[in-house]
């Protein structure tokens, strides 16, 4: 009976040390992730802005030889039927799930112009007409972006911060999801 007591006390201990552990892992990993984010980001002035967005795309952005980002689109008004009936031209008029690129606006963001694809079919182009057994849907890609807020303290200055968002840049063609049963 001793016996037991005492495998049952040391297995009591142990399981007390285990969670005394884990509740340390836990505080110290909540102090120590929260500190980047407790971090509050410094307001500067407009000309700082400009000056750390100009730097930000010199050494990014320039080097990005992607023509849709440099020139605006012409408007795209086609339809599926009218592309599928053309295919010819450039990557996004020849795939199988054609795409147009719309201008995406964002003034608190740098680059504040990037252009979007956009899908131009629900199905794809299979044997020259639209087939919507398949389905268009968009590719993306993250980009690093720098973003202003005005500050809290003074509306006249403002934070930049980088952020990755996901920009659609083309659309392919894919099975549709099933169900599964």
């Amino acid at each position: 009976m001793e016996r037991s007591v005492t495998v049952k006390s040391l297995f009591v201990d142990k399981m007390k040390w285990v969670f005394l552990q884990k509740i340390f892992l836990l505080v110290f990993y909540i102090q120590f992730s929260s500190i980047p984010a407790a971090k509050p980001l410094k307001c500067i002035s407009e000309t700082e802005v400009k000056n750390r967005t100009d730097k930000f795309l010199r050494k990014g952005w320039d080097r990005l030889r992607n023509s849709q980002l440099r020139q605006p689109a012409p408007p795209d008004t086609r339809k599926c039927a009218q592309i599928a009936k053309e295919m010819y031209g450039n990557v996004n008029n020849r795939s199988l799930s054609p795409w147009k690129y719309e201008l995406n606006l964002n003034d608190s963001r740098y680059p504040q112009i990037i252009y979007f694809a956009k899908c131009l079919c629900e199905g794809c182009i299979i044997n020259g007409r639209e087939d919507k057994t398949y389905n268009s849907v968009l590719v993306f890609v993250q980009l690093v972006v720098m973003e202003k807020t005005a500050c809290r303290t003074d509306p006249k200055t403002y934070e930049v911060k980088r952020n990755a968002i996901d920009v659609p840049v083309a659309c392919t063609c894919v099975v549709p999801k099933y169900a599964k049963k």
